[in-house]
């Protein structure tokens, strides 16, 4: 799996410091010696192809990606990006080909992810695909399914009560010559590898060739912005393709208190409550920059709001998990505030599948 000869560097979201091409599990170097946090992301050739612009154009393939852009009729206007149809049953499936593909690489024997569930789930079917091994810091109220389901796949799983456990493992592997973390050990996080954050720009490409009309808004759910950021990043990729206004939905105020004025470092409590997969309680500053970068917005889903859609959508078949279906309240109350008008066209992008129990 060589290196694409494309792939320039990487380079720093908040100081546009440019690094080469390597593992840096704190972000940016330069913000965290000045006390900062931010991510970096690849930066490619002026005059490579969008399809080209990814640093490995092979990677262990599980059948992930081309997933449906589905159109509801009883919800006018609106098209959904079904990730749930990956074949772990998330939009994690693109994050875990593109860094497994770099660990294997790099010549890594192992990865290791802090996760709540979908992550490490996808982390451990392509670690196995590529014969890697695999570990995942959890929650001790990881579901007993998911918790067989990672052994099934071959990943030790190391439960912890609390956040700043699962960070400490995965800053202890990271230091291991023989292991990549994949997810990010500084305080506060910003965002996972962003070589496998490449693997998200794959939706705006599909999206943008499967929708029938011009997309206005794409609404996502976050919660370091990892997906946000690849997304955006990927429609920044298509030129003569407009960039669509990317909202992004958390389940209380921390995105939404930055934009109001409140430092992207700081901390913002709140209660996720089933909506786990969007947990957390900081934000990015990758995460600002999808939104400001693009003219979106954030938008604060509570639990009981999720709720209600979960209700409704299991009422009409669909099997989406309570995190995904904020993106439909979200364009609810986006549609009623009048921040997207009649007839603009939007995409809410589902990220998992019910199946898992998270």
């Amino acid at each position: 799996m060589p290196l694409s000869p494309a792939l320039r560097g990487l380079e720093c979201v908040q100081c546009a410091a440019r690094f080469p091409v390597g593992d840096h599990p704190r972000g940016c170097p330069a913000c965290d010696a000045a006390g900062r946090n931010a991510n970096l992301f690849c930066v490619y050739d002026d005059t490579t192809p969008p399809a080209d612009r990814q640093p490995y154009l092979d990677t262990p393939a599980l059948g992930e990606g081309n997933t449906p852009l589905l159109r509801l009729p009883w919800l006018p206007g609106v098209s959904v990006k079904n990730e749930a149809a990956n074949p772990t049953g998330s939009h994690k499936d693109r994050f875990a080909a593109t860094v497994v593909a770099h660990a294997a690489a790099s010549g890594y024997e192992r990865v290791a992810i802090s996760s709540s569930g979908n992550a490490g789930l996808a982390l451990a079917a392509y670690a196995a695909a590529a014969g890697l091994r695999c570990t995942v810091a959890g929650y001790t109220r990881l579901p007993e399914p998911v918790r067989a389901w990672l052994a099934d796949l071959g990943a030790e799983l190391r439960l912890f009560d609390t956040d700043a456990e699962r960070v400490r493992l995965v800053r202890e592997l990271a230091a291991r010559p023989d292991t990549l973390a994949v997810s990010n050990t500084a305080e506060p996080f910003v965002g996972c590898h962003p070589v496998g954050i490449e693997g998200y720009k794959r939706i705006a490409w599909e999206i943008a060739g499967q929708a029938a009309e011009e997309v206005r808004h794409v609404v996502v759910p976050t919660s370091r912005g990892d997906l946000a950021w690849g997304v955006y990043r990927g429609f920044a990729d298509l030129s003569g393709v407009p960039m669509p206004r990317l909202h992004l939905v958390e389940p209380f105020p921390r995105l939404a208190a930055v934009l109001g004025g409140a430092p992207v470092g700081g901390h913002f409590p709140g209660d996720s409550g089933r909506l786990s997969s969007i947990g957390g309680h900081t934000t990015t500053v990758q995460a600002h920059r999808a939104v400001t970068l693009s003219g979106g917005s954030a938008v604060v889903v509570s639990s009981d709001a999720a709720g209600e859609w979960y209700a409704r959508l299991c009422g009409r078949g669909h099997v989406w998990e309570p995190s995904s279906v904020t993106v439909f309240a979200a364009y609810e109350r986006l549609r009623a505030e009048g921040v997207i008008g009649e007839g603009e066209h939007t995409v809410l992008v589902a990220t998992s599948h019910f199946f898992k129990g998270l």
